[in-house]
């Protein structure tokens, strides 16, 4: 099992959905560095309305569900077996001598 197009799709849909959320966003953000280092504060404050909250909470879902798909798959091709194919018996051009016709 291939994870190459569960991955691919699950960034489009992750893509999709965080820059539906963050793109439409109006909120405000602050950091302030403090002594000692616990008074450091982060201060993030996130509020999308409206159609794009509606589109990409579910477009982020998907494609956090497609992406742990792709990590099981992943997971289980490290485990399976290389399929094998069975050379026919015919001979190859390679094998034969170069022959010049005049």
């Amino acid at each position: 099992m291939k994870s190459d197009r569960f991955v691919i799709g699950s960034v489009v849909l992750l893509a999709a959905g965080l820059a539906l959320l963050f793109g439409f966003t109006s909120g405000s953000t602050g950091f302030t560095l403090g002594y000692p280092l616990s008074a450091t504060k982060l201060h993030v404050d996130i509020t999308t309305i409206g159609m794009p909250a509606l589109a990409g909470l579910p477009l982020v879902a998907a494609g956090a569900l497609l992406l742990f798909i792709a990590l099981i798959a992943a997971i289980a091709s490290q485990f399976s077996q290389p399929e094998s194919r069975d050379a026919p018996d015919l001979p190859s051009k390679r094998q034969e001598p170069f022959h010049f016709e005049e």
